[in-house]
């Protein structure tokens, strides 16, 4: 079996295409139509309560029979989380965790969750940022490794994707392993494929699909923003985000350059506290909301279906590595 076809086994999937845990954007709606349509779509359900994490996975599987991921994050600090989250992905009988990592994997913690979640018959995909962590994933074994690269939406990475995705190929000894950061189309699917992963998990083209409950002057931002009008915010607190340059984003930046990062680490946790409901729900893209799309955010363009724009990405990139034999170099 190539790498191609072990993901989409492991996944049970049409296309080799995860689409990414987003806070308040990953919801019901979108994910079962990502399922419907033929790729893995992953639950935002992170640090909720009980109640609306099971009220999100019950109107997921409402509309489809096909399997979802629902995500955590692995760390010391968010185990009784863990042991929450595990509880109801055992009981609600989930397919996937999707274990999310902001600061290194740790080996002893990371093979103690994924050997639980693979004795209660759950397959774990894990995202890391270097090859180190690759290999702890792997070693844990870990079913599906994503290696997301600077470029993408949600907490920023410190490598490019086409730095970072080999070093990760190369790491990785039986897990199959996955691109993220920069991918909204054929083009980066064929750039992945040729930098040795099976698949791609993308996030920012889905901002903007037709079945997600995204508010329609988030999507309006995402659909009108290039490259150039995105900003870091967040430097001081050790996690920061690509964030579309607004008020919000001003003040809090502000407050990075008035402040040493101890002191500001704090006041922006405060005032960014809660900005991407406020955007993606509310419709506040200006004020007082966070609306954080990755680089490619320039390739997003039109308002389109979950399965249109699954079908756009796959086939536009086998047709690309189909034409990649009539290359120049090659005749």
């Amino acid at each position: 079996m190539n790498k191609l076809e072990k993901l989409k086994a492991v996944l049970g999937t049409k296309y080799p295409i995860i689409v990414g845990p987003m806070a308040w954007i990953s919801t019901a709606p979108l994910v079962a139509a990502v399922a419907n349509a033929g790729a893995l779509g992953v639950l935002g359900v992170g640090f909720a309560p009980n109640n609306v994490v099971l009220d999100q996975i019950q109107h997921t599987k409402l509309p489809t029979d096909k399997p979802f991921a629902i995500n955590v994050t692995i760390s010391r600090q968010a185990e009784s989380n863990l042991e929450r989250v595990t509880e109801i992905a055992i009981n609600n009988k989930i397919q996937f965790i999707y274990a999310d990592n902001f600061e290194g994997l740790d080996k002893n913690l990371t093979q103690k969750w994924f050997s639980k979640w693979h004795r209660n018959g759950i397959k774990v995909i894990t995202k890391v940022s270097t090859a180190e962590e690759a290999a702890i994933a792997d070693q844990c074994d870990a079913d599906v490794i994503i290696a997301k690269g600077w470029e993408g939406g949600g907490h920023m990475t410190k490598v490019g994707t086409m730095a970072l995705l080999p070093t990760v190929v190369d790491a990785t000894k039986k897990a199959v392993v996955v691109a993220s950061g920069g991918i909204a189309d054929g083009r980066g699917y064929a750039a992945a494929r040729m930098l040795g992963a099976s698949g791609i998990e993308m996030g920012t083209a889905f901002l903007p699909v037709l079945e997600g409950d995204f508010h329609s002057n988030a999507k309006k931002a995402v659909l009108s923003a290039t490259t150039e009008n995105l900003v870091m915010t967040g430097y001081s607190t050790g996690a920061p985000c690509w964030q579309i340059q607004n008020n919000l984003s001003e003040r809090l930046n502000t407050i990075e350059r008035e402040n040493s990062p101890v002191q500001a680490a704090s006041k922006v946790a405060n005032l960014a506290s809660g900005s991407i409901r406020v955007a993606a729900q509310e419709g506040d893209t200006q004020n007082k909301g966070a609306v954080m799309p990755g680089q490619v955010v320039t390739l997003v363009t039109k308002e389109k279906s979950v399965a249109q724009t699954l079908e756009d990405v796959y086939n536009q990139g086998i047709k690309i590595l189909k034409s990649a034999a009539n290359l120049d170099e090659l005749q």
